[in-house]
């Protein structure tokens, strides 16, 4: 009877070995993933962002961590800017194809400043800043490539209605895994120190501890704070619900 049928039994039986195969290899590489993404994350990684701390908040929202015995964490400002120029070439998301390219132009950048490279961040390419005072600018190497940005063009961008123009000096590779602050563009301190700013901060939230941020909510109204964990408890979840569903169509 298979040899009656030779082709039609050859294209089934491949047919149900590929089935079968990929089962097993979702089955494997989910728990794989699942494990590995685990691994990745140091114990006291950070599970909580703060945003829209007020520059003249920053000693008491420190103050408040020391009180409660927690690490005072980093803060890194943050200045809200749309880009409007390349090389004195206007940019809008007509210019490009690409959805994530077209919806970086049509909305505003967080962009920060800092002195030294920021930890989780490597030189791709370029330098770190040059002389002092110099209007320079660091961009992530994904974002870079998405807009067609390379080393020494020159930004312009729109910031509370004023404009300003530096160039590029370096593309960064970034570690978006650690759940530390990133941004895409990071400039010199004094070219947008100037501007209006607000404080952005991740930090380490101990299991059994959630009661203190009903208490710094009431502290500080103002500020708003990003559970990761439960988010990141939420991605699981439609994981491993998503490898299921695929698990019983095959």
């Amino acid at each position: 009877n298979l040899a009656r049928h030779g082709r039609s039994n050859a294209v089934q039986i491949v047919a149900l070995s590929l089935g079968g195969m990929a089962l097993l290899l979702l089955t494997l590489v989910r728990a794989e993933l699942m494990q590995n993404w685990q691994e990745r994350l140091p114990p006291d990684a950070p599970n909580r962002f703060m945003v829209n701390i007020q520059p003249d908040q920053r000693a008491a929202v420190r103050s408040f961590f020391a009180r409660h015995q927690l690490a005072a964490p980093e803060m890194f400002p943050m200045v809200r800017g749309r880009l409007i120029a390349i090389n004195q070439r206007s940019v809008s998301a007509d210019d490009y194809i690409e959805p994530n390219a077209r919806s970086l132009v049509q909305r505003e950048f967080n962009l920060s400043w800092s002195e030294v490279l920021p930890e989780g961040n490597k030189l791709a390419q370029g330098e770190w800043w040059g002389q002092s005072g110099a209007a320079e600018l660091s961009v992530e190497e994904g974002i870079a490539k998405n807009l067609g940005i390379s080393l020494g063009d020159r930004l312009t961008y729109q910031v509370a209605g004023q404009s300003f123009s530096a160039t590029v000096t370096s593309l960064r590779k970034v570690d978006w895994d650690s759940f530390h602050v990133n941004f895409f563009v990071i400039a010199t301190p004094a070219l947008l120190q100037g501007y209006p700013a607000s404080y952005i901060t991740a930090f380490h939230l101990p299991a059994g501890e959630e009661a203190l941020l009903n208490g710094m909510v009431r502290a500080f109204p103002n500020l708003t704070v990003i559970d990761v964990a439960a988010l990141m408890d939420q991605v699981r979840a439609m994981m491993e619900r998503i490898a299921s569903t695929v698990e019983f169509v095959f």
